[in-house]
């Protein structure tokens, strides 16, 4: 790749003003989003337990990077660079009444290898040693704040999900509890199955799992979207579609949905008007257009294994394309 398209792919993250506002406002997120693009380099670079480290440090600073656990063990299977099994293999009987069993048996210890076992022990006890560093500084106060308020959040406050409006109306009755549950079994789902069918692609699966995560999410708010914005650089050149064509059609449809909504919001905060129903609409057609966009950039990417059956890291993207 020429060094003009690879500073166009990265002006996609350093020059986008929605980074550089939310950014400017006492937000973190550009270091959370740091910390997950440095532990899934490293993981690249076949530095598996500094990839750990940094993982483990990603989550402490914001719980949602837990999802990228699904595709950074589903990378990190035998092709990996001296990826071994820690298991013995099997030995097959002459018997055919034991075959699924053995079968069952054999690839269940051959999925835990080295690199796995390695990023579990290393990356979560960087995690705990940071809580407990924490826990010792702050007390009950900083489990509550980090963990357990995500676990019972309820946001009342109108935001982009199309969440927002049940969760207004149920929120001092019994039911808040089964539409908090109704609102995170399909996004678990569509996460979890999205880590794993396009895990050997490290980037393209962090980046579907967080579009969706902050599509289907009960709060979403603008400060959400840099999550998955980090990844477009190291994506997009694996995308057959154009940058400045259809790119920018599934720009315009994302930004447009989102006007629909302010437009809504700016009448319900400022002039004072019931603008709940059509809010709560436009937060739908956010929905269904978030799925929309997801569903073309899926449909023409191209999925490059993190590491080649060579056990070399892919680098160079496979679609050359013009500007």
């Amino acid at each position: 790749m020429s060094e003009q398209r690879a500073a166009a792919y990265s002006a996609l993250w350093l020059l986008n003003p929605q980074v550089a506002n939310i950014s400017t406002r006492g937000s973190a997120e550009s270091v959370v989003c740091a910390a997950v693009m440095a532990a899934l380099y490293a993981i690249q670079r076949r530095q598996i337990v500094l990839g750990s480290m940094l993982f483990g440090l990603a989550v402490h600073l914001k719980i949602y990077p837990i999802i990228y656990a699904l595709p950074l063990l589903v990378v990190l299977d035998r092709s990996a660079p001296e990826a071994r099994s820690i298991a013995p293999p099997a030995q097959p009987k002459a018997s055919s009444s034991g075959n699924n069993k053995i079968k069952s048996g054999s690839r269940l210890k051959g999925w835990v290898n080295a690199h796995r076992v390695c990023f579990f022990i290393v990356s979560a006890s960087v995690f705990f040693l940071l809580s407990t560093a924490m826990y010792c500084m702050y007390g009950q106060e900083f489990v509550h704040e980090t963990y357990l308020y995500h676990v019972a959040r309820k946001d009342h406050r109108h935001n982009y999900s199309m969440w927002f409006l049940p969760i207004y109306l149920t929120f001092r009755s019994p039911a808040s509890v089964a539409m908090g549950l109704l609102s995170f079994l399909p996004q678990a789902v569509v996460v979890a199955v999205l880590g794993f069918a396009y895990g050997q692609d490290l980037y393209f699966a962090a980046f579907a799992q967080t579009f969706a995560f902050v599509a289907y999410n009960k709060v979403c708010t603008a400060q959400y979207f840099m999550w998955y914005m980090c990844f477009l650089p190291v994506i997009w050149p694996y995308n057959s579609q154009r940058l400045v064509t259809k790119g920018l059609v599934l720009l315009g449809v994302w930004f447009g949905t989102q006007a629909l909504y302010l437009q809504q919001a700016y009448r319900l905060e400022f002039l004072g008007e019931n603008t709940f129903a059509p809010l709560w609409l436009a937060g739908l057609v956010i929905f269904a257009a978030n799925n929309w966009v997801l569903q073309q950039i899926i449909a023409s990417q191209r999925v490059v294994p993190l590491f080649g059956s060579s056990s070399h890291v892919s680098s160079q993207p496979l679609v050359k394309k013009s500007q």
